[in-house]
């Protein structure tokens, strides 16, 4: 299992994690969306893995994330630092960011 604290408000996690199921095709097995869990299997490498996400609320538009994961073989921790980097790079496109362009040499 990990964690990770994100500097965005539940909603917004909760609704990466959901595209990320909607990406791997994933099946959901249990979800409980008010106390901020969701838990889905999904198939790779030829293995099912359950990936079980708990969502907490901790204040000011932050909220911490707890995945764990169930399943077939040995790489667990590996897929779980997989897990929390696609939903990194799915929750960038809701953040706002400052693109500076740099001058060509000239």
């Amino acid at each position: 299992m990990g964690s990770k604290i994100y500097l965005q408000p539940l909603n917004y996690v909760l609704a990466a994690i959901h595209d990320v199921k909607e990406l791997q095709n994933g099946k959901g097995t249990f979800a409980d969306i008010p106390n901020g869990r969701i838990d889905y299997a999904v198939r790779m490498y030829n293995r099912i893995w359950e990936y079980q996400f708990t969502v907490t609320d901790i204040g000011k538009n932050r909220c911490k994330v707890e995945i764990g994961i169930s399943g077939d073989g040995r790489d667990k921790e590996e897929n779980v630092l997989r897990m929390f980097a696609l939903l990194d790079s799915m929750l960038v496109a809701n953040t706002k960011i400052e693109l500076s362009r740099q001058r060509e040499k000239e």
